[in-house]
C-alpha cells in the first residue's frame, strides 16, 4: 500500500552555513552536547503548525549532523549570498504555502513566536513577517551584532539597523531589538535571489533591508519568548549557562 504524500502548507528551513567571521565553524560548536543549529531545528519541530523542518547548507558536516539527528537536508548552493537565498533556493523544490527561514545560530526561538509567524501568513494577512522583543539593555543597544527595528503603527517595519534607532533625543521611547527569523509566502520568497539592492542590505550587512528597498512590507510581531542570537564567543558561553541552569 502506498504510503499517503504529506501535505505541506507550512514548511520551517535553517539555512546553515559555516563560514561565520564572528565566531568561525560556530553551527557545528558542540560543547551544549550537540551542534548549535540543531538546538534551532529542535525548536522549529515543537511549533505546531509547521508541517516540515528541513536544514538547507552545502556544508557536509552540517548535513551529516543533520541527517544523524533525523533531519531532511537540502542541498543548495555555496553561492547563496544570505540565508534567505539559500531557502527560496530549497523552497523552489517543496510545494507549500508558507516558509519559514530560521537563522541557525538562535537556538533558543520561541515555538509560540513560530506559529503567530506562520498563523499570519496562512491567512494571507502577511507577505513576509518577522518578530521583534523590547530592548532596555544599554550594552546591548550600543551593541552592532544586536540588531535594532523600528516599526510603524501598521505593525510595518520602517527600518532595520545595528545602530541604535530610533535616536531619542528627549522622553522615552520602546526601542526594540530583530529576533532573526523571518517568515514569507512561498511566492514571496522565492522572488528575493532576483531583488535588486542600492547597497543599504551590503552598507548595512542586513539582508531584510534589501526586502524594504524592493517594497515588499515586512510585518514585525511581538516575540513572547526572550532568545538571543550567537555572533560571539561570549554570546556561545551565554547560551551554554542558560542551558545549563
Amino acid at each position: 500500500m502506498t504510503k499517503p504524500t504529506q501535505i505541506v502548507r507550512a514548511l520551517a528551513i535553517i539555512p546553515v552555513r559555516v563560514g561565520s567571521q564572528r565566531l568561525p565553524q560556530k553551527a557545528l560548536l558542540t560543547e551544549s552536547g550537540k551542534e548549535l543549529f540543531l538546538h534551532t531545528c529542535d525548536q522549529a519541530k515543537l511549533a505546531r503548525n509547521v508541517d516540515r523542518v528541513c536544514v538547507a547548507t552545502d556544508d557536509e558536516k552540517v548535513a551529516n549532523a543533520a541527517k544523524r539527528h533525523g533531519f531532511v537536508v537540502l542541498h543548495t548552493s555555496a553561492a547563496c549570498r544570505t540565508g534567505s537565498e539559500r531557502c527560496a533556493e530549497a523552497a523552489a523544490t517543496i510545494p507549500c504555502d508558507a516558509v519559514l527561514d530560521i537563522q541557525g545560530d538562535w537556538p533558543e526561538v520561541d515555538p509560540r513566536d513560530l506559529e503567530a509567524l506562520v498563523a499570519q501568513l496562512l491567512e494571507r494577512r502577511a507577505v513576509t513577517n518577522t518578530l521583534a522583543a523590547p530592548l532596555t539593555d544599554p550594552q546591548a543597544l550600543a551593541n552592532p551584532n544586536v540588531v535594532k527595528v523600528v516599526r510603524g503603527r501598521n505593525g510595518k517595519a520602517l527600518y532595520f539597523s545595528r545602530a541604535p534607532i530610533p535616536h531619542v533625543t528627549t522622553g522615552s521611547f520602546p526601542i526594540l531589538r530583530h529576533i532573526g527569523v523571518y517568515g514569507f509566502l512561498r511566492e514571496t520568497l522565492l522572488t528575493i535571489p532576483k531583488l535588486a539592492s542600492s547597497g543599504l542590505a551590503e552598507a548595512e550587512s542586513l539582508e531584510q533591508l534589501r526586502f524594504l528597498e524592493n517594497d515588499i512590507p515586512m510585518h514585525v510581531l511581538d516575540a513572547q519568548g526572550d532568545p538571543w542570537g550567537i555572533e560571539t564567543r561570549p554570546d556561545y558561553d551565554a547560551f551554554l549557562q542558560r542551558l545549563r541552569a
